[in-house]
């Protein structure tokens, strides 16, 4: 019986290029408590009937349409992004992202690469009375979906 390797906080790290000045130094993200990659591949179909016979029965052939990548990032409101986060939000700013898969093997996916955009960007617990950390989330969807780069 083989028991699989799962993978953990820090085999997957999100990085961003928050700073306009280095557009191309990544930093890792900092305070993310909970981070989702969704990939959603849409599926046409059509119906047709077979053009020789057409006794037969009609099928149904599908196919890949467009592909829409989006993440979210759930996170400590930490202070040393809370400008930068602020302003990708409302300077509506295009910001390049980095999934890095942390020991990938030679042929497997090491980074995911996007630029992106933040349609929706909330920070809870402004107030609170309990001392609880302020929180934030970021729905991040990607400008013009994701570039997959392979370790060597």
């Amino acid at each position: 019986m083989a028991i699989p390797e799962l993978s953990y906080r820090g085999d997957v790290v999100v990085m961003a290029a928050l700073n306009p000045a280095a557009p191309a130094t990544f930093t890792n993200f900092c305070g993310a408590t909970g981070i989702t990659l969704a990939i959603e591949n849409s599926v046409t179909e059509e119906t047709v009937g077979d053009c020789d016979d057409w006794s037969l029965p009609s099928k149904v052939v599908v196919a890949y349409g467009a592909q829409n990548v989006t993440m979210t990032i759930n996170a400590q409101f930490a202070k040393s992004n809370r400008d930068k986060l602020i302003r990708w939000a409302a300077d509506q700013l295009l910001i390049p992202l980095r999934l890095h898969m942390v020991d990938a093997a030679a042929g497997e996916v090491e980074y995911i690469d996007g630029i992106g955009m933040l349609p929706s960007f909330n920070i809870d617990g402004i107030g609170n009375t309990t001392g609880a950390a302020l929180t934030s989330t970021l729905n991040i969807r990607f400008k013009e979906g994701v570039e997959f780069t392979n370790a060597a």
